[in-house]
């Protein structure tokens, strides 16, 4: 992406933010706003190079960047990895000389609640509007320095973004009656599937504990502590896939309920569906918050099994890539983007045929999965941690889930 798509995906995320507070909403209040902060960060930092928006360690960006991704060496471009939202609000500040209206100190408990309701499906609600009026401190302050017109990225909300009470006290924005309803169901959905996903991981740390202790007795060290790292993997996936299977329905029938689904499955025809932009945010963003209630509930029991390396080894399965088109048929290159409801790393599927590197043929040393040096056309993403499914093109737009550069 780059500094107009991130500009104009934050200002359609805060006008969500405030159209949810004025809701009633404060989950997703504070969900959209915490995603458009950290796109307007990273639009701050793509004017200036976008480098830097660039995870440390991560070369993929960087060449592709320079117009070396077709070089020997160089990773696909759907391999790059971006920096989170601190990250970004640190160099951000540096760049604005003193104009940011917060430090990095009074900025985390922000950050924090945008995580804890895309991460962790929780929120403490007495402090949300405290939280959402610090990101709308900082969004103005980054419009301001882009030079963004402010009628045009505030929208109708201009007059009032930095009074929450009085965004609160607004009439019901026209043709969006159901959103209160949905928003308020979705969070209370959420809760419920927490609950569940911890039963579920429960049973699946218990069970991995028990068969890892099968015939240990006369099992050697060293094979044990590859028996308890395999059995607590299987455990975990198998705990994993169950409880996101579950979320992944619960939200599918309640947007189907409240008719945002389904979207047309041609995608010509999506013209044809009035408000399709703001059915697919709604979608998108109640999905992330449902899906997101899986890996809450998967830290609720990590505390509750403290012997059991539970999040490392989810951080463990992640940076494998074991999990990525594992059900892909041989000898395709995996691809994937990071999930916008628990962070990890979320398979992208589609047209994916795309330019091939100029590596001479006879090259047998041709570092380029199936020759290829970028994603094509992403279709769907489907996330192996979380369940978390995206399968129209309206709803991958929303989500910030694209092909070509970023």
């Amino acid at each position: 992406m780059n500094e107009k798509k991130f500009a104009d995906m934050a200002s359609q995320l805060l006008r969500a933010s405030l159209d949810s507070w004025r809701a009633g909403s404060h989950a997703f209040a504070v969900l959209h706003a915490g995603i458009g902060c950290e796109h307007i960060l990273k639009a701050l930092l793509c004017r200036y190079n976008p480098l830097l928006i660039s995870e440390k360690g991560d070369q993929s960006l960087r060449f592709h960047s320079l117009g070396f991704g077709n070089a020997q060496g160089v990773k696909p471009l759907s391999e790059a990895r971006t920096i989170g939202i601190v990250e970004a609000f640190k160099t951000a500040t540096i760049f604005m000389g003193g104009r940011m209206p917060v430090d990095e100190r009074a900025f985390r408990p922000f950050a924090d609640s945008r995580n804890g309701v895309a991460h962790s499906a929780y929120l403490n609600d007495q402090s949300a509007g405290e939280v959402v009026e610090l990101g709308l401190l900082v969004v103005e302050a980054v419009r301001a320095e882009l030079g963004l017109d402010p009628a045009d990225f505030w929208g109708e909300y201009e007059p009032v973004f930095s009074d929450l009470a009085k965004v609160a006290a607004m009439p019901a924005p026209a043709g969006r009656a159901d959103r209160p309803a949905i928003e308020a169901a979705a969070e209370e959905l959420a809760l419920a599937e927490r609950v569940a996903a911890r039963a579920v991981l429960s049973a699946a740390a218990t069970t991995a504990v028990e068969v890892a202790s099968w015939g240990s007795a006369t099992r050697p060290d060293n094979h044990q502590e590859d028996i308890d790292r395999t059995a607590l993997h299987a455990a975990l996936i198998t705990g994993l896939r169950t409880a996101g299977a579950r979320a992944r329905q619960a939200a599918a029938e309640l947007l189907t309920e409240y008719e945002v689904l389904p979207f047309p499955s041609r995608p010509d025809a999506s013209h044809d569906v009035p408000g399709i932009t703001q059915k697919a945010h709604t979608a998108v963003a109640v999905k992330v918050l449902i899906s997101s209630s899986v890996i809450a509930g998967l830290h609720d029991i990590h505390y509750n099994y403290p012997a059991l390396p539970i999040i490392p080894s989810l951080v463990q399965l992640n940076e494998s890539g074991w999990l990525r088109n594992s059900q892909a048929s041989s000898g395709n290159h995996a691809w994937w983007r990071h999930c916008p409801a628990c962070g990890y790393d979320g398979n992208v599927y589609g047209d994916l045929d795309a330019a091939e590197c100029s590596c001479p043929e006879w090259d047998e040393e041709c570092p380029h999965p199936d020759r290829t040096i970028d994603v094509g056309i992403i279709e769907s993403f489907s996330c192996p941690f979380c369940g978390l499914l995206l399968s129209h093109g309206e709803e991958l737009a929303a989500a910030g889930i694209e092909s070509g550069e970023i």
